[in-house]
This record gives structure tokens, sequence and C-alpha cells, in this order.
């Protein structure tokens, strides 16, 4: 669970930061969505193609985010986060609802706000999955022109391009071709990009898809890196807002906040560690019933008073309710010796971001059974299980 060194990162992208040039305070928001909703349409058959059916992104989102904080949007593919991630860019418009970016309306019930968006555009740094860099020119160049559309003095740009590629460790690259580089030194330029004007607000879409454990570590440790020298490296309040959205639990664990979402619409928001603690101490991960007659885990488990959560590729993840955690704890592991001696394989850890979403939703960050992927449940099953 460990992969990116979630421990040591977390001591620095947790650290609150210092007020920004603009002179925001702490008590100053970055985001409030209020309403949010969209659909999109669908399609009628014709001929050799299927209806593709209307589908409900956003139903109805709330959400305020503090400047100088770092959000997390965790949930798989389908859950809303992207689509609401674009709509804090600005390159997308809700149905309905009120959008205010750092201050400023930029939708009003689904519409107007227009005069604010050249405004608020100028303060945000955006990455979307896909990088928006000329894989034909070097680093250097792709960050000169970012620079010059933001209307940046050559000597301005220069002291910029030479500020980022610091933070970043982009030094001894910035006069290769992008087309030349690593999957990783791809997302670190785009990341330098986005950060290259000092914004406000940086929004990252999925930002380590398609990277190795390796890349996506290193990815987030310049990303941490770049937001303490951007805000001096001092405490308190303010300075550069980070919204991200992903499926990954590893990536969401590294930010201050995490709002779960699910079939487009919030349905939980809070610190990590305080969303895992509310599942106590210790889970149990194991899978359904293989075997027509054999030992059904869920009911075992329901049987011994526990809370059941049945994934539909049939993962299974239990906790006790809320008495002292010592007493959960032991009824915990009272119930996985039980499983173990029916012959069931089972997993007992501290829960994950990915068992809280289990456990609100009934699905998992995987998919949930809905896109094939193989729970941990599963993955316990072939890999014989263990206590």
């Amino acid at each position: 669970m460990d992969h990116l060194g979630v421990s040591a990162l977390m001591t620095a992208a947790q650290q609150p930061m210092t007020n920004n040039d603009a002179g925001t305070t702490s008590g100053a928001l970055a985001v409030s969505v209020r309403g949010v909703k969209k659909t999109f349409a669908g399609s009628r058959a014709r001929r050799g193609v299927a209806a593709v059916p209307a589908r409900v992104a956003l139903a109805g989102v709330d959400l305020d985010i503090g400047r100088g904080q770092w959000v997390a949007l965790l949930g798989p593919n389908g859950s809303g986060k992207s689509t609401l991630l674009k709509i804090l860019a600005t390159v997308a418009r809700p149905d309905e609802g009120d959008v205010s970016i750092l201050g400023r309306a930029v939708v009003k019930g689904g519409g107007g706000g227009v005069e604010e968006l050249s405004v608020v555009r100028r303060e945000l740094g955006v990455a979307f999955q896909a990088a928006a860099l000329d894989p034909l020119l070097t680093v250097r160049e792709n960050l000169r022109t970012a620079a010059a559309l933001f209307a940046m003095s050559p000597s301005r740009a220069a002291e910029a391009i030479a500020r980022v590629s610091e933070s970043l460790g982009l030094n001894d690259r910035l006069d290769q071709r992008v087309s030349t580089l690593s999957g990783g030194l791809i997302r670190r330029a785009d990341l330098a990009r986005a950060l290259l004007h000092g914004p406000a607000m940086l929004l990252l879409d999925e930002p380590t898809t398609g990277l190795d454990i390796r890349a996506r570590e290193e990815f987030f440790t310049a990303l941490v890196e770049a937001r303490r020298r951007m805000n001096g490296g001092a405490a308190g309040g303010g300075g550069l807002t980070i919204v991200l959205s992903t499926h990954q639990m590893e990536e969401a664990q590294l930010a201050q906040r995490v709002v779960l979402m699910h079939e487009g619409r919030v349905v939980a928001d809070d610190g990590p560690e305080k969303l895992r603690r509310a599942l106590g101490r210790t889970v149990i991960r194991c899978g359904e019933r293989v075997e027509a007659g054999g030992v059904d885990p869920a009911e075992v488990l329901r049987g011994m008073g526990l809370t059941v959560t049945v994934q539909p590729l049939g993962e299974v993840l239990a906790r006790a309710g809320d008495e002292r955690e010592e007493d959960a704890t032991r009824r915990v592991r009272s119930a996985a010796d039980r499983l173990i001696e029916l012959g069931v394989a089972v997993q007992v850890a501290p829960p994950t971001l990915g068992d809280v979403y289990m456990a609100m939703t009934g699905r998992s960050l995987a998919g949930g059974g809905e896109d094939g992927q193989m729970g941990a449940g599963e993955a316990a099953k072939k890999r014989g299980g263990q206590r």
C-alpha cells in the first residue's frame, strides 16, 4: 500500500501553506460549487451502431474548497470526478448549478459568468490526462510557448522556466525534445507548463495515467517540492490550491481532504485518516462462497455481528460497529479466526480508502464489477490468503 512512499510524502504534502501574493486569507474559498448537474446526451441507434443512452455525470454536487488546500476527488471511472474537474477548469459547463472559482462566479444557474472566465483562467494551472506539449519541440521551447500565451516577457519567462525546472528536477532535460522523454518526464514537463505562470489553483486530472510505480512516485515527489517552493516553505494559511482527480487510493492519501464520488454524487468528504478510521482499526477482506453448499463468508461474518459489504465481483468487506476500538478489533480477529478454521482465505488489515469507498457504495475503486477488474478478495483467494 505504500508504493508511493506515502508516509514520507504525506508529511510534506499536508503541511499548511502560506498566504499567496494575491493576499488571500486562510478562510477564503478557492472553489464553491452548489447544485451542479451535468448530463451527456445519448444517441439513437442507426445502421450498424447501437443506441447510446443519456448518461448522468453529475447529479447535484455541492463542494467547498478553501484556498491553499490539497483535495483529491477519488472514484472509479464514471463516478463524475473528471467531469467536475473540467467544470472547475472552465472547459466544460454544467446544465444546472452555481460555480465560483477564486471568488469569481463563473457559472450561475448553469449559464452566465462569461465575463469572469478570462480573469479566472489566468489564475489556473491545468494538466489533463494527455500532456499539452508539442512532441517535436524541446521542453524549453514548450515552456516558452506557454509563457507567451500568458504574455510573459522574455526575461520573466526565462526566470519562470528556471524556477519550475529546478523545482521539478528538469534542469538537465530542458533542451531535449519531448518525444525523446520517458512517460514520467513528460508528465513532469507538463506539470512545469501548468505551474509556469504561478497559478493560484492547480487542477490535475489523473496525472499519472500510464506511469509505472517509480514514475508515479517521482511525479508526486516533484509536485510536493514545487508546492513547497511556491509557498516559501513556511507554515500558515492560503497558498497554492491543488485539486486532483484519481482512482488510485495511494495518490488520494497524499491530500489533506478526500472527496469520494460515486455515480455523480459526493458520498463522503473528510481527511484521509478520518475516513479510514471511521471503519475502525482493522477490517476483514475475503472472497464470496465459490462452491455450491460451501461456506458463505458473508453469512458467517454477519452471524458474528459484523457489518458486511459484498461487492458485485464477490469481494467481501467486514468491519465492527461503533464499540470501543479494543472490543471491535477483538471481534474482527475472532471472526477472521473462525473463517480460517472453515478454510476461507482472509486478509485482516487496517482499512484503506478503497475499503471506505466499498463500504460507502458497495463498489470498488477498480470499477466494482462494471469493468471486469478483480477485487482484493479474489486476489486473496488466488494467493491462498493470509492473516
